[in-house]
């Protein structure tokens, strides 16, 4: 029978799919492999690739002490930084990689790579599916599951941040690991209303618990149908099969055939990302190291990979620059950073020097650009005046020459060129190309103004490449006649989809609440000018009464304190006025952020109040006018009221300030962010998505296809309603859910899968409904009986439950409470005798009551236990499992039959424990101890007490240390050299070390890693 699993679907056609790239095949398996033991680097590669890099033979002495400086690089504490910048600038040491001429490295895969802690086992070791070798270094790897796994993708996200990026043991292997990436060959979800992605392939760069995993979109319709793919003929195809450990014969069947097509997503994701150019591309110029608190460790974003990329084209195709129109939120200021080496270095190959400007238009920005620069490990020049910026100007070269710094790039306010300005100059003949990055260039550069002018005449042969999520677009204003046709754009459907923004959700000011303003102006002079309406007593109190009810009320719908507002007033003086109306009327704190040139302490205020809102929960609201509806991503601000209209490109630039994703301190995550129109938006919003849409249709890519779409960036309630309505369709496709009873029993039927399906589709119209209220759409929210929902989703929960603890009984068992036990099994059992008089069927009932006792009793018990993995828990899972399986009720009296057979799981649950305890006294209650000698018995070959015996002696040895840090701060190797140097002889006096000698090392490895998980 043909075997049809993750290996035969996904990783083998997977490893063809690279060997058509031209990469080869490693076999662990092949006579002539040779690996390092500390860094996994296969010497059988390594040196030939570098003899041919560098020019040069190497003898075996010589490979295995660079082999040792990089063990020795690899150990530091530093995310790899070390490492990444011997790989990509070697400076005085041997080069590793040759970035100029791909041809020249060696590029290969294998599968199933363990990255063993301890020499001559593989346990404790993780082995990740296909491994990319680059000269011999495993520098990335992939790692594969089967279409619709358990779980999903997120399953794998969650190992490797909580398992293997938490193993101290793994470090190393992680500073050495540049990229690593997942798939389960399937294609992205569509429904960005997933609770978890569950499908598709990502990628990443090791960033210890800040690790997050980013989709990869081809921008090229074309690139994979004219790929030009090596052909690979079946015998290596069954070579790979066979050396994988199947039947070579699996190459033949349809399925297989099926999967090894270039075109699966697997395969695609493979050849978008791991193309041998691309990925030295990524490897070269796509990891940034970012200096904060916690240091991290970045890797470009897709849309910043072929931003980048088409920098290039544009100025191999000629091109002085033009417009980078990525969605605000997608990472600009980053594009700039990651931009900086790129140009560089294609500059560089002509014998250019180059010199980076990034311009901006406000002081506040100029900040917030050159610390975010500083902290990537540019050199920052902040140009403060004039003065400064003709001498940055004019300077051939940068000033990071020699420095630690990874480039050089200066800051200007756009205010600095005021008045005339000097022209560059390139004394000395110097050969020098200056870059000029304009950042937000939707705002303060009008065609006819002196702004504009200077900018674009201080150096007739710079490159200009304007960076903006909105782009002008007016007959009187293009930016594209500014500053060039677009070079790469990327929308909010994509951006969105990618999770790195959120839809906005607009809430009109309902006609109640309009009219309680209307009555409260009590204004009768018809004459008076719109700002002696919004400034009056009157409507201020109106409209903070308003607020301050609406957003404390918007608190408490999602149990959140953390979530902050922002105020965008018509005037300065009505933002005064809404200011002095909180703090005299409302607990709710605000901070002011205006331009007030009249008080020369408003500058400083304004910046606490935007650091204080940042960086604390205070203050709960922000007023402001123009300030900050720009340029300011505050992922807790979650809600704006809106008092004036913004139009065309402001407007989205001024929304957009509340669709940063965000997760609050409960857990809450927003999939939404919220605006209060008081002025109706719709149409100037309607008008700006039209133009811009209108821009995208008249921009078609060099394919001939749309890139991308402005739909759906702003939802209001009937957006919601048809949401609601499709779940409520989708759920009737698979469930009915008329009758409570009926629907309790259908779900006996389903898989967890679909269960968890059933579930998301009630949490959606649950949401759904508190999205009608938080619109005051209260007719809207009445179609939905929330009781009635509360209880299917309460009966789908504890199916799901059910299911859970049949499966991994002992791991529920541990982390559940006894109440939750008993009823997990009290609903299910009261579902199974539905056709007998459930007025007998209670938790009163003296059968129930005697099962329910045991239950918990057997629980107590897995509690106590320390040990999960010991091989007599395991078995105890496994009938815990098979009598939850097997549960067959339909009557009480057959509740006793399945007591008795707990009463055997509890009796065996007890024996366990007692034999723990004995043990855990004889090593002064130290658990360590108990867990090495449990898994010592199971996996090494001699007598139970000839082992018991050798850890009585080693724990006699190091008694004294085990209380101190002594253990942890000595180290492994340290560890079981003291223990050899204490408890060896006496090992020897008893005539027990020569029976454990084949297993002692390991055995004292396997005690350092047990000491440290009981500590």
């Amino acid at each position: 029978m043909p075997v049809f699993n993750e290996d035969t679907r996904v990783k083998i056609p997977a490893t063809i799919q690279f060997l058509r790239l031209d990469y080869n095949y490693q076999s662990l398996k092949a006579d002539d492999i040779d690996i390092d033991f500390n860094t996994k680097i296969f010497i059988n590669r390594f040196k030939p690739a570098l003899e041919l890099i560098n020019g040069r033979k190497f003898s075996y002495d010589e490979i295995k002490s660079i082999i040792t400086d990089i063990h020795n690089v690899l150990k530091n504490n530093d995310l790899g930084k070390a490492f990444y910048y011997w790989l990509i600038d070697p400076k005085d040491k041997v080069k590793l990689i040759d970035f100029e001429d791909i041809a020249k490295n060696d590029f290969a895969v294998v599968d199933e790579l363990p990255f063993s802690v301890v020499e001559g086992t593989e346990e404790g070791s993780f082995r990740p599916d296909i491994n990319i070798l680059i000269n011999g270094m495993p520098l990335a790897f992939l790692e594969v599951k089967k279409p619709n796994n358990d779980g999903g993708i997120q399953k794998e996200f969650d190992r490797m941040i909580n398992k293997r990026l938490q193993n101290p043991d793994y470090k190393k292997f992680f500073n050495l690991i540049q990229f690593v990436s997942f798939s389960n060959n399937m294609e992205y979800e569509e429904d960005d209303d997933a609770e978890d992605v569950k499908a598709g392939s990502f990628y990443t760069t090791p960033n210890g618990n800040n690790t997050s995993f980013s989709f990869f979109r081809e921008d090229n319709e074309q690139y994979h149908i004219i790929y030009p793919y090596k052909d690979i003929d079946m015998d290596t195809i069954k070579y790979v099969m066979k050396d994988c450990g199947y039947n070579s014969a699996e190459t033949d069947t349809p399925e297989f055939a099926e999967n090894l097509k270039t075109t699966t997503p697997c395969n695609s994701f493979v050849t978008s990302v791991f193309d041998k150019e691309r990925f030295l591309y990524f490897l070269q110029y796509g990891i940034m190291f970012i200096s904060s608190q916690i240091p991290e460790k970045h890797i470009m974003r897709y849309p910043q990979f072929f931003a980048t990329r088409k920098i290039i084209e544009r100025l191999d195709a000629g091109g002085k620059g033009g417009i980078i129109w990525h969605t605000q939120g997608s990472g600009k200021t980053a594009i700039a950073a990651f931009s900086n080496r790129v140009i560089r270095d294609y500059y560089a190959k002509k014998n250019i020097s180059t010199r980076f400007f990034f311009v901006v238009d406000r002081l506040d920005l100029l900040t917030q650009a050159s610390i975010e620069f500083t902290n990537r490990g540019l050199k920052t020049v902040n140009c403060e005046n004039k003065t400064e910026f003709s001498k940055e100007l004019t300077r051939p070269l940068s000033k990071n020459v020699g420095s630690k710094a990874i480039g050089e790039i200066c800051v200007v306010n756009i205010q600095k060129f005021e008045g005339k300005m000097p022209k560059a100059k390139n004394d000395y003949n110097a050969n020098i190309h200056r870059i000029f990055f304009v950042d937000e260039a939707h705002r303060s550069y009008s065609s006819t103004g002196e702004f504009f002018k200077n900018l674009m005449t201080c150096d007739l042969d710079a490159v200009y490449i304007a960076l903006t999520g909105t782009p002008l677009l007016s007959k009187k204003e293009r930016s594209n006649l500014k500053f060039g046709d677009y070079i790469h754009k990327y929308f909010y459907d994509k951006s969105i989809a990618d999770g790195y923004t959120l839809r906005i959700k607009k809430e009109n000011i309902d006609t109640v609440a309009k009219s309680e303003i209307k009555k409260n102006l009590e204004i009768e002079d018809k004459q008076l000018e719109d700002k002696d309406v919004y400034e009056s007593d009157a409507y201020v109190n109106a409209l903070g009464a308003f607020i301050e009810r609406d957003f404390i009320n918007f608190r408490l719908q999602n149990s959140d304190t953390s979530i902050g507002a922002m105020i965008v007033c018509r005037t300065n003086p009505q933002a005064k006025k809404v200011h002095q109306w909180f703090k005299d009327n409302s607990k709710l704190n605000t901070g002011l952020v205006i331009t007030d040139t009249d008080d020369p302490k408003q500058k400083q205020i304004n910046k606490n109040n935007q650091v204080d809102f940042r960086e604390t929960l205070a203050p709960d609201i922000l007023v402001v006018n123009f300030m900050l509806t720009t340029g300011y991503d505050v992922k807790r601000l979650k809600k704006m009221y809106l008092l004036r209209g913004p139009h065309a490109q402001s407007l989205l630039q001024t929304i957009s300030r509340v669709n940063r994703p965000y997760k609050s301190p409960n857990g809450k995550i927003y999939k939404y962010g919220y605006i209060v129109d008081f002025v109706d938006i719709e149409q100037e919003y309607d008008k700006t998505i039209e133009a811009y849409i209108k821009e995208l249709e008249a921009d078609l890519n060099e394919n001939g296809e749309n890139e991308g779409s402005l739909s759906g960036l702003v939802v209001d309630k009937e957006d919601i309603n048809r949401k609601y309505h499709k779940y409520v369709d989708e759920l009737e496709d698979i469930i009915s859910t008329d009758n409570l009873e009926r629907f309790s029993k259908q779900l006996t039927f389903y898989n967890k899968e679909t269960l968890l399906k059933i579930r998301r589709l009630l949490n959606g119209i649950k949401e759904c409904q508190t999205e009608f209220i938080l619109s005051r759409a209260m007719d809207y929210a009445e179609q939905i009986d929330s009781d009635k929902n509360k209880k299917l989703l309460k009966s789908t929960q504890e199916r799901i439950d059910f299911i859970n603890l049949s499966q991994n009984t002992v791991d529920m068992m541990d982390v559940i409470s006894n109440e939750e036990v008993v009823e997990i099994l009290y609903e299910f059992i009261k579902v199974k005798i539905i056709i007998m008089d459930l007025g007998q069927m209670t938790q009163d009932n003296p059968k129930f009551q005697r099962f329910s006792k045991v239950v918990r009793d057997i629980q107590n018990e897995i509690k106590k236990n320390k040990n999960k993995d010991d091989i007599k828990i395991r078995k105890l899972d496994e009938l815990l499992q098979k009598i939850f399986n097997d549960l067959s009720i339909s009557d009480l009296n057959d509740l006793d039959s399945i007591t008795d057979e707990l009463l055997e799981a509890l009796e065996r649950a007890r024996n366990i424990n007692y034999e723990n305890e004995r043990l855990s006294k004889i090593y002064g209650g130290n658990y360590a101890f108990v867990k090495t000698y449990q898994d010592a018995i199971e996996t090494y070959p001699a007598d139970k007490s000839e082992i018991e015996r050798t850890l009585v002696i080693i724990f006699g040895a190091i008694e004294d240390a085990l209380d101190k840090e002594i253990v942890t701060i000595q180290g492994r190797k340290n560890f079981a050299d003291s223990i050899k140097s204490k408890a060896t002889k006496a090992l020897l006096k008893e005539k027990i070390y020569g029976k454990i000698k084949g297993f002692y090392a390991q055995l004292l490895n396997d005690l350092y890693t047990n000491i440290q998980l009981f500590k």
